[in-house]
């Protein structure tokens, strides 16, 4: 079954313009959310990494939030550039147990 989910799968936004990505989860017991870049045949990049309930951060026009309740985060760019023309990918991470 699936864990993690984004949405949309893909997406046309215009030079400038705003955008706003999705990841919802089931993950439990939850350890930490990530959102990574990934361009074309390169490795992807990390762009942020949530904790914490409803946790917010950003890193330059990337931001992202987190509601650990709803098991939900979102990615917002502002202004779009061509450079971000990429894959973007919601990693979510679960601690190690014996039983894994």
């Amino acid at each position: 079954r699936t864990q993690v989910e984004q949405s949309p799968q893909s997406l046309v936004v215009h030079q400038g313009e705003s955008c706003v990505l999705q990841c919802n989860y089931t993950v439990t017991p939850f350890n930490n959310l990530r959102w990574y870049k990934q361009d074309r045949g390169r490795a992807p990049v990390s762009l942020t990494v949530l904790t914490n309930k409803e946790e917010k951060t950003s890193r330059g026009r990337y931001s992202a939030t987190l509601d650990e309740g709803a098991k939900h985060s979102t990615l917002h760019i502002t202004a779009s550039l061509l450079d971000d023309a990429a894959t973007y990918i919601c990693v979510v991470a679960a601690p190690c147990s014996p039983e894994t």
